[in-house]
């Protein structure tokens, strides 16, 4: 709650979260993507592709993830090329 309310001045000067990005596999990063994600159901939701589960390796659903995942690129230098040839 603290850091919703700590959100709210920041959406009210710049608009309504639009991505929330999962740049890690550790769980204590990934314990809040799925929470952040169902209160921010507009929010497109990224992560790293390298995402787990112990001790048995589950699909992003069962982990917490209210919907669908997009896949962070491998490198920021990928990502800037893709966006070069789309252009």
């Amino acid at each position: 709650e603290e850091c919703l309310a700590l959100l709210q001045p920041l959406i009210a000067a710049h608009g309504p979260i639009r991505y929330i990005i999962l740049p890690s596999v550790a769980p204590e990063h990934k314990v809040l993507a799925g929470p952040f994600a169902r209160r921010f159901p507009d929010a497109e939701l990224f992560a790293t592709d390298k995402q787990y589960a112990f001790p048995l390796n589950l699909p992003a659903v069962y982990l917490g993830f209210p919907r669908a995942v997009q896949l962070l690129p491998a490198s920021s230098t990928a990502s800037t090329a893709a966006a070069a040839t789309r252009a």
